[in-house]
This record gives structure tokens, C-alpha cells and sequence, in this order.
């Protein structure tokens, strides 16, 4: 019996390299190692030889019953062990799953391993073993089943000595009720939730890591700050604006009243002098400033620009034009403009040909109201597109403030496609009849859209002057400009252009041109209207159609 059980426990001081610690949860003993340096304490093995004892123990190693052990109730556990184990005895050790448990069971020892292990030196043992819950037999040799409430402890020790004889391993029966509060001192893991902690110990992951799991509780624990974080933020932003907003109103009633009784009254320039001492409450007088200048006109105009150039208020403006903030620069440009102050001209010619577009229509809006004598001097700047919305937008404001019509007919030769398009609207919006010559011209500008829009102010105006060159450039322009070419046409009905215009019907395909050149010949009036009523009775069923459509007066 006792050789039986010092080869249990040889193979298990061989293959432990590390502690491991296995809870106990009910008040049983258990087994549990306490290490014994050689000098102290009875030593499992000596150094001197005994064949006597190589040989007994070696009969032992006859096939016999499989030999349990460990038992676990997490699989982590029994894995540590059974590598360890494996690595003396190979593929003799296995791992099974019985009643909750992982056990950790030796099916066959073999001889020669038995004796590489034990025949350097002799095995002396004194092994005191109280109230064990593995119990051996004579004829199995096998541990007894574990409680349910407790588990077997593994052999422990702290190196593994190149010696056997100085093995310091010895073993004592302490009460488990101890035992989980003095177990042995393992690694600490960095986060309390790892897989030994309570509060995942009785949930069953099937082996997997639960990095995952600690992974999933910090993400939650950050989003959970996080919101409590910008709900505060949000909380006080909120506060603070409805603070500001209650305060410019109350600066705005109050400043309004005293720029009118400035205007109006006699009242000294000086009494602002404490209220352009504070930065925020400047730019709230500026504010009203502008807002007052809108319905001003004349000495009432004047005597404002004059109080803001007293309270050196243009600095500010200025500041804000060279800002290098788009929206800042376009605060500056505004306030400039409205004051008509002309020192940051350069800014905004600079301004025109930026990349954002908000910015260059603020600048173009600038330059409008601060130039005296060439309010669009500045539309030869520009090199980016000009936007049909810049383009409308300029022209409301030339009918809002009323502004003097230049002759846009100069701008016909800018280099700029969109600035040639945007003066072509501006003579045909003004009916600048003076143009014809320049419009004419434009015909032949290297931009297609410059091109048909050419025609339709040609059109629009009845510069007969054009249809000759309109007539002679027909079968080179793209579709669209052969539209509007045939449109312009029937503005300015000429009969001469009647064997034009049924060559156009004979020879093109597209329906939408025959329309139009019918439409053209019906407008030369009774003569127009003979030559259609020939073409319907002709053979080819096409003019037919599109003749009766033309004629038929329910349509147009």
C-alpha cells in the first residue's frame, strides 16, 4: 500500500512546476501541501540506493485500474494538471467529465519510465496522512469519489529540484474551512473579473476566454461615463447660452435707444465711451450699429459713421475681415460694407476667388456697396466660376439699393466664361440694345453655353444683325444651340430665311427641330402659312403631321 501510493505522489512532485490552487467549498478537509525544507522535516526521498525498493515498485507497475488524481470543477484546472502530468507519462494520462467534474485519471505506468524516474536514487518515505478523502484500495488503487461540495488538491511546489533526494515537499491535512482564505499566493490578474472571480464562477463559457466579457463591461462602464460626461457638458452649454441670449437682448433694447437719441438729439458721443470698454459689449453695439444704418439715409447716415469711427469701432471690423476664420471674415465684411469703410478693400478683392463659396458671394456683395464709381470693376477679378446664385443675388442687390446700371457690354470680352454669360443676362434683364455689335461678336466665343445663350439674347432683343451669322454657324453648334438658333429665328420672322428653314424640316431627323423650323415659317405670316398648307399635302406623311400640329390653334 505504501508503494503504491509513493509512486502517486513521486509523479506528481515531478511534473508540478508552479502552485495551483483549487477552492473548496464545504467545510470537509482536504489535502493541501505545505512545503518542508530537506533538514527539517521527514523527507519523501534519500539519496542512497536501494534495489530492494526500485524492485517492489516496480511489480507494482503491472496493468492495473486507471488511478484518478485530481478532480476539478473547472476545466481550466484539470488542463494545468494534465499537461504537466503528461509531459512524465505521455499518453497514459487522460482527462474525463463525470458528475460536474474534470478528472485527471493515470490508465497504465510503464516500467521503463518508472525506473528512469526512480533509480538514480533510493525513495525513503514517512508520510503522515490524516482523515484523507482519497482513500486507496489494496486491489484498485484509485481515489474515492469526491464530495459535491469539495474538490481534491493537487501536490504544490515551488521549484523542481535537479535532485530528487532534495525534493522540500511534505504534506499535512488542514480544514478547507482555512484553507480558501490561506490558499496559496498565485499571479494577480490586472482586472478583478478574470476566471476566477465569484462573480463569473457559475457561469459556464465552455472553456472560452472571458477577455471578451471584461472587454464588454469596460466598454460599458466608459459609455456610461462618457454620457454622464456630455450630458453635463450639454447641461452647462445650455445654461451658459440662455444666459448670453438673455443678455444681448437686454443690450440690444438698451444700446438701440441710445443710438437713436444720439441721431436725433444733442447728446454727447462720450456717454458710449463705457460701453466700448468691454469686448463683448462692443461688438453687441456694432450689431446695432448696422442694424440702425439699414434705414438711414443722408446726415443721419453720416453722423453713425462718425460715432463708430469715433469709438474706434473699425478696428474690430478690420480684426474680424483678417481673420483666418471664413466666418469671421465674412462678420468683418459685412460690418465694413455697412459702415462703408474702405480700408480692407484688398481683403475682399483677395476674398473673391476663394474656394468657399459663401465667402466669395459676401465679398462680391462688399465691393457692390463700397465702390463709388464701378460698382462691378470687380467681376474682372475673378477667376473661379461665377454661380448663377452669385449672379441673381447681385442683381437683387442692384435693384434693392438702387444702384446706377453700368454698360455690361465691356464684360463680353472677360476671359471668365461664367462673367461673358452673367453680362449677357444683365443686357438682355436691361434690354441694352447697344450691344447688338458685341453680342453679335459673341457668337463665336469658344464656350458652347456661351454660345447658345448668345443666341437666345439675340432672340430676345431682335438683333436682326445676327441671323446671317446664326444661319452661316447652324450645322457646326452642338443640338441645344441648334434649338434656340431656330427659336431665335422664328422671333425675328424674315422671309428670306424660309429655305432655310424648310431645308431644316426636309433634312433633320429630330422631331423637336421640324417643330421649331414650322413654328418659324408659320410666323412670316400668309406667306408662311401657304408654303405649310403645300408641305401638308405632300406625300410624305411626316410633314402631315407636324404641320397640322403646328397649325392646329387648340395647342398654342
Amino acid at each position: 500500500m505504501k508503494y503504491r501510493l509513493l509512486i502517486i505522489l513521486s509523479l506528481l512532485c515531478f511534473t508540478a512546476a508552479k502552485p495551483h490552487t483549487f477552492p473548496v467549498k464545504s467545510s470537509s478537509t482536504a489535502v493541501r501541501p505545505t512545503p518542508v525544507y530537506y533538514n527539517d522535516a521527514i523527507s519523501l526521498f534519500t539519496r542512497e540506493y536501494n534495489s530492494t525498493k526500485i524492485e517492489n515498485l516496480l511489480t507494482l507497475t503491472q496493468e492495473i485500474k486507471p488511478i484518478q488524481i485530481g478532480a476539478f470543477r473547472q476545466k481550466s484546472n484539470a488542463d494545468k494538471m494534465y499537461f504537466q502530468i503528461a509531459e512524465v507519462l505521455g499518453e497514459d494520462v487522460m482527462v474525463v467529465e463525470e458528475d460536474g467534474y474534470y478528472k485527471v485519471r493515470v490508465t497504465t505506468l510503464d516500467k521503463e519510465k518508472v525506473r528512469d524516474f526512480l533509480e538514480p536514487e533510493e525513495v525513503v518515505t514517512d508520510i503522515s496522512l490524516k482523515d484523507q478523502t482519497a482513500v486507496l484500495s489494496d486491489d484498485t488503487l484509485a481515489y474515492t469519489e469526491p464530495a459535491k461540495d469539495s474538490i481534491l488538491t493537487g501536490p504544490v511546489i515551488d521549484t523542481l529540484p535537479q535532485s530528487f533526494g532534495s525534493l522540500p515537499v511534505s504534506y499535512t491535512v488542514v480544514d478547507t474551512s482555512t484553507a480558501v482564505q490561506q490558499s496559496t499566493v498565485t499571479k494577480r490578474k490586472f482586472f478583478p473579473l478574470n476566471s476566477e472571480s465569484p462573480w463569473l464562477k457559475r457561469i459556464n463559457y465552455f472553456g472560452k476566454s472571458f477577455a471578451l466579457v471584461n472587454a464588454l463591461i469596460i466598454t460599458i462602464i466608459l459609455s456610461i461615463a462618457t454620457m454622464i460626461i456630455m450630458l453635463i457638458v450639454i447641461l452647462l452649454n445650455r445654461a451658459k447660452m440662455e444666459r448670453e441670449e438673455h443678455l444681448k437682448q437686454y443690450l440690444a433694447e438698451t444700446y438701440q435707444g441710445m443710438i437713436i437719441d444720439y441721431l436725433f438729439t444733442d447728446s454727447s458721443p462720450d456717454r458710449f465711451r463705457p460701453v466700448a470698454s468691454d469686448t463683448y459689449r462692443r461688438q453687441a453695439l456694432i450689431d446695432q450699429m448696422i442694424d440702425v444704418s439699414v434705414n438711414l439715409k443722408g446726415d443721419a447716415e453720416e453722423k453713425l459713421g462718425g460715432l463708430y469711427l469715433y469709438l474706434g469701432l473699425d478696428g474690430d471690423s478690420i480684426r474680424r475681415a483678417n481673420d483666418f476664420r471664413w466666418h469671421k471674415k465674412i462678420k468683418g465684411f459685412r460690418e465694413l460694407a455697412f459702415m462703408n469703410i474702405k480700408d480692407a478693400n484688398h481683403l475682399m478683392y483677395k476674398a473673391l476667388n476663394s474656394k468657399n463659396e459663401i465667402l466669395r458671394m459676401e465679398a462680391q456683395i462688399a465691393l457692390v456697396r463700397l465702390s463709388d464709381d464701378d460698382p462691378f470693376g470687380f467681376l474682372f477679378h475673378l477667376i473661379r466660376p461665377f454661380s448663377l446664385w452669385e449672379q441673381i443675388t447681385l442683381h437683387e442687390l442692384m435693384i434693392q439699393h438702387d444702384l446706377p446700371v453700368p454698360e455690361f457690354k465691356k464684360w463680353l470680352k472677360a476671359s471668365n466664361p461664367t462673367v461673358v454669360m452673367f453680362a449677357l443676362r444683365m443686357i438682355r434683364e436691361f434690354r441694352q440694345t447697344g450691344a447688338e455689335d458685341d453680342v453679335r461678336e459673341t457668337l463665336d466665343h469658344t464656350s458652347p453655353e456661351v454660345r447658345c445663350l448668345a443666341v437666345q439674347v439675340a432672340g430676345d432683343l431682335e438683333m436682326r444683325s445676327t441671323l446671317e451669322p446664326m444661319k452661316k454657324m447652324y450645322k457646326n453648334q452642338d443640338y441645344q444651340t441648334c434649338v434656340e438658333i431656330i427659336k431665335s429665328m422664328a422671333k425675328m420672322p424674315d422671309p428670306s430665311l424660309m429655305g432655310f428653314l424648310k431645308l431644316v424640316l426636309d433634312k433633320e431627323d429630330d422631331v423637336q427641330l421640324q417643330i421649331e423650323a414650322t413654328k418659324a415659317i408659320e410666323n412670316n405670316g400668309e406667306e408662311g402659312v401657304r408654303t405649310l398648307v403645300k408641305l401638308m399635302k405632300s406625300e410624305y406623311k411626316n410633314y402631315n403631321i407636324i404641320v397640322r400640329h403646328v397649325l392646329d390653334r387648340r395647342i398654342y
